[in-house]
């Protein structure tokens, strides 16, 4: 079947709301959508009316749009990039909070939001590494029997992208740090350097999925992992909320650094990772019981 033409100048709007919708949603459909939205001027309620109906496709995805294991590499792929940044979020926390000492003695549900935190995500990444294992030598093998170079970057991408991302840490600390380590600047460029290497590093795997389409047992096996390191994660996002609630309610020191904006901001992107990642590991998982 022949795709309609995409309209050219789109509304900007309208690709953020179809951007919304789960890739193999938008693989069928984006085209014809914006074709209509095109054709009806792109009101701005006619955009309003696509993005609400972007959650039901996410939890009740139509079964013709794709085939199972198609269907769990996707969601596998997002569970990679939102763990990720849900991961990156977390070793923040950890860098303002805990290494920094706030603690509350008259409240020990801190001391123990920081325990649950440590032991889930070093969990949850224990269980990711050792589902995901298989699948990974898998696609690496397929990738160099084939010679697919573009696809074996994509799958040591993390592998590069740790270690560049260290490398340019350690110059950054020995150029730019002092006494007291580097400015608050400098941490905002580091920090934001890392988020920018989580993602490369999880973006690769999931563009070699695409492109690999591997199928089997260690496809289903990656899923139940991934099921398994999302729940772990979510228990590591309660304890974030739960610390950093009580740090800026308890601790007079911490006083949400100053500013109640900054942690608010903060704890609205874990819950929205964390909701990210465990509605995708629940999706993935439910496709890979059925292969």
């Amino acid at each position: 079947m022949t795709r309609p033409a995409r309209p050219n100048g789109a509304p900007l709007l309208a690709r953020a709301a179809l951007a919304l919708y789960p890739p193999s949603w938008r693989t069928r459909y984006e085209d014809e959508v914006l074709a209509l939205l095109d054709d009806s001027g792109g009101r701005l309620s006619a955009v309003a009316s696509i993005a609400l109906r972007a959650l039901p496709a996410w939890f009740s995805p139509p079964r013709h749009l794709h085939d199972r294991p198609a269907r769990v590499r996707a969601s596998l792929a997002t569970v990679l990039l939102s763990s990720s940044m849900l991961a990156g979020l977390g070793l923040v926390f950890a860098q303002l909070t805990q290494f920094q000492g706030f603690t509350a003695p008259s409240h020990p549900a801190i001391g123990w939001a920081y325990s649950v935190f440590d032991i889930a995500l070093a969990v949850s990444a224990l269980v990711a590494g050792l589902g995901g294992l298989p699948l990974w030598l898998l696609m690496l093998r397929r990738a160099r029997r084939e010679q697919r170079f573009r696809d074996l970057v994509y799958l040591l991408s993390p592998v590069i992208a740790p270690v560049a991302y260290l490398a340019g840490l350690i110059a950054t600390t020995r150029l730019a740090g002092g006494a007291q380590g580097v400015s608050t600047g400098w941490f905002g460029v580091i920090t934001l350097a890392g988020f920018a290497a989580a993602a490369t590093a999880a973006a690769g795997p999931g563009l070699a999925l695409r492109r690999l389409q591997p199928r089997g047992p260690a496809l289903r096996l990656a899923a139940t992992a991934a099921g398994v390191s999302a729940a772990v994660m979510a228990a590591a996002a309660v304890a974030i909320v739960v610390a950093v609630t009580g740090l800026c309610l308890w601790v007079p020191a911490f006083a949400g650094y100053h500013s109640a904006m900054i942690p608010a901001i903060y704890l609205a992107l874990v819950i929205v990772a964390a909701t990210v990642t465990t509605v995708s590991a629940v999706r993935g998982t439910r496709a890979a019981r059925s292969l």
